[in-house]
């Protein structure tokens, strides 16, 4: 009988102190039940963005997750899915926002609220370092007629290509990985691909000869998205940025994270 007292104290303690204007009801109901949970969806597709490493979810968007978490007082919970499925999860609120290289222009394709961009992208060349005068400067001398091209099908890479209408070739692939592979084996000339990507893969095989083009094809703003009926998460997600923007800590992190940036026409230093 007595232990079914406790939850009745715990409620009128919980009305009690909320009447006196002292406590915030959410910061009381945290302090009883512990801090609420800060589900961020994401995919593992988008190195440096967000990847596994020795089967550890890492990148610059988990870099974010957890100081979106410590700035709101919730503990954080970052859950994997696929990119094709991180929309629909957000909706149906199994995960409260999605970071993973998210573009402004896809959140509003798909009906999310998006919040203030924190890194310009775009897509940019990843070509062999013999090449770079000629095949690395935007989109110059892409479209000539002996230029082999790579792109992943339905990307906003592939989008651009097909907007440019080249005489050469172009090769389709699945994924990321798998175009890299096929520049590095000569079967391409140039893998299109979105900026932050084709910086750590100029990183990851520098010793193949690999270089990134610094000078950027299209302009993408990266953003998180919440739900639309989710402005208090919106406002803190925003809140939060702004922060970090003012202080410095948006650009070291930046800067720490994706390789190259700080020497291309992305970086506000330039």
């Amino acid at each position: 009988m007595k232990n079914n007292r406790i939850p009745l104290l715990l409620f009128v303690l919980l009305i009690a102190l909320v009447g006196c204007n002292h406590i915030k009801p959410d910061a009381l109901l945290s302090s009883i039940t512990g801090p609420e949970k800060l589900k961020v969806g994401m995919a593992i597709d988008a190195p440096p963005l967000a990847y596994k490493k020795n089967d550890t979810l890492t990148g610059l968007e988990t870099k974010f997750a957890t100081g979106l978490a410590r700035s709101t007082g919730k503990t954080l919970e970052m859950v994997e899915l696929p990119r094709q499925g991180l929309a629909q999860a957000l909706l149906d609120k199994k995960i409260d926002i999605i970071m993973s290289g998210l573009t402004e222009a896809i959140a509003q394709e798909q009906k999310l609220t998006a919040t203030m961009p924190y890194l310009i992208s775009g897509q940019v060349s990843l070509v062999h370092l013999d090449v770079y005068k000629q095949l690395g400067n935007g989109t110059r001398n892409l479209t000539e007629p002996k230029v082999r091209l790579g792109v992943v099908t339905d990307s906003a890479g592939d989008v651009l290509i097909k907007g440019l209408k080249p005489q050469g070739k172009i090769t389709r692939y699945t994924t990321a990985p798998e175009a890299v592979q096929a520049l590095i084996a000569n079967a391409i000339d140039v893998f299109v691909y979105d900026m932050p990507a084709n910086f750590y893969y100029a990183s990851l095989y520098v010793d193949k000869g690999l270089t990134p083009g610094a000078t950027p094809m299209t302009r993408e703003q990266l953003v998180w998205g919440v739900r639309p009926d989710d402005q208090n998460l919106l406002k803190a997600a925003n809140e939060y940025l702004a922060g970090i923007q003012q202080s410095g800590e948006l650009q070291n992190l930046i800067e720490r994270s994706i390789p190259f940036y700080k020497n291309t026409a992305y970086s506000p230093n330039k």
